[in-house]
């Protein structure tokens, strides 16, 4: 955007130029600039999308999301940077400028996309309940309604269900900021069942020696897709292009693949 026009004096380029200086002052205070790179946040407790470990992908980063937010910053240019936090987090960083994309597993719903724009979807998920591989108590949602104690994940989908949908008592219901806690819990024998995104509800399942339950009828599907910032189209369309071209070459399919047994959109 010109600053100044040709015919201005340069006393009033000046005095244009401090206000303008102030301006820009007061925006940078709002808003982080990421010059060269690109910043993701995310919550790093969802495998098999996001997780730490000794040897991640990026740094001890790795998982289904963190390879794809590395071939959008190669698309774009950038070095990739991530930034771990709670999930119920990641929308107000974004829309803030804190990140530039959200990569989180992260479902597309109505109440978001008033915050945020959102990518293509690229997984399309639902919930399950994982409870101890000895319950016989629990076969659908609807038992959990029996005064179980039930986990989730918070402002997870899981968190929502059992809150507005099954209308389980508040005094029933733990959440926790990550899924690999919760589950513990069950494991433990502190819960008697986390309802949780069905990828990761299986991949720590399997790992815990628990087992899944699934209600088709209750859980319906959801699809995960990456938040930017509202109006932010240059990095919307990056993102859209890196995965229209990751599911065309077959990357997708292949990262699932290689991270677990879960199925592309």
């Amino acid at each position: 955007m010109n600053k100044f026009k040709k015919a201005l004096a340069l006393t009033t380029a000046a005095v244009l130029s401090i206000g303008m200086l102030a301006g820009c002052g007061a925006q940078k205070a709002k808003e982080e600039t990421h010059d060269g790179t690109l910043v993701m946040g995310t919550n790093a407790a969802f495998e098999p999308f996001e997780y730490t470990t000794t040897e991640g992908l990026v740094g001890e980063f790795d998982g289904i999301d963190i390879a794809i937010a590395q071939k959008i910053a190669e698309k774009a240019g950038k070095e990739l940077v991530i930034n771990d936090m709670e999930f119920d987090g990641l929308i107000a960083a974004v829309s803030t400028g804190k990140v530039d994309m959200a990569v989180a597993g992260m479902t597309v719903t109505d109440e978001r996309k008033e915050q945020v724009d959102f990518s293509d979807t690229y997984y399309a998920a639902t919930q399950v309940i994982v409870v101890a591989a000895d319950n016989e108590d629990i076969k659908s949602a609807e038992d959990l309604k029996n005064g179980k104690k039930v986990g989730v994940v918070l402002s997870y989908t899981g968190d929502q269900i059992v809150t507005e949908t099954l209308k389980i008592d508040e005094s029933n219901i733990q959440r926790a900021n990550r899924a690999l806690d919760i589950v513990q819990d069950v494991k433990n024998g502190k819960l008697d069942a986390v309802v949780v995104d069905s990828y990761t509800g299986i991949a720590l399942a399997a790992k815990n020696g628990l087992k899944v339950v699934e209600d088709p009828a209750v859980f319906d599907t959801e699809e995960y897709a990456i938040a930017v910032k509202k109006g932010n189209t240059e990095l919307l369309d990056t993102i859209n292009a890196t995965l229209a071209d990751m599911k065309a070459n077959g990357e997708i399919d292949a990262l699932t693949e290689k991270y677990g047994d879960v199925e592309a959109e």
